[in-house]
């Protein structure tokens, strides 16, 4: 049984992140959000990602609108892929306040268009509309 040290609450999402090393020229692979908190993410990646990488997540894939920088704090095999769990790098309180909204509120549009005509719209689908709409601005001035 495991302590949960965690100080902000989570919020479970699920969409493909990009993943890429910081001074990488592009995109090193696609991952799997699982759930993001002021303090950071959590995601499924199939890199050999360790504590101590400084990366990069581009929301959402496979074309990001926005780019978090994060530190690896841990990681772990899972099922041939490797769970990561990392801290946003040098983000102020107000943009890791901002970053949950966004998620709030992308869940938020993915329910209203559920109801619109009928059609469902994916979590993936969700956030690459939401942010394209909105993303840019939601986080401008959050930095």
């Amino acid at each position: 049984m495991s302590i949960e040290h965690r100080k902000a609450e989570r919020l479970e999402i699920g969409y493909p992140i990009t993943i890429k090393r910081v001074g990488a020229r592009q995109s090193d692979g696609i991952g799997n959000m699982t759930n993001v908190s002021e303090g950071g993410v959590c995601f499924l990646s199939p890199l050999d990602l360790r504590p101590g990488d400084s990366i990069e997540i581009g929301l959402p894939s496979p074309q990001p609108v926005t780019l978090l920088k994060a530190n690896v704090i841990w990681s772990r095999p899972q099922k041939g892929q490797v769970s990561v769990g990392a801290g946003f790098d040098g983000a102020s309180e107000r943009l890791r306040m901002r970053i949950v909204e966004m998620h709030r509120a992308i869940k938020a549009y993915q329910l209203m268009k559920d109801t619109d005509d009928g059609a469902k719209l994916d979590a993936n689908q969700a956030a690459i509309e939401w942010l394209k709409l909105y993303g840019e601005s939601f986080l401008r001035g959050a930095g």
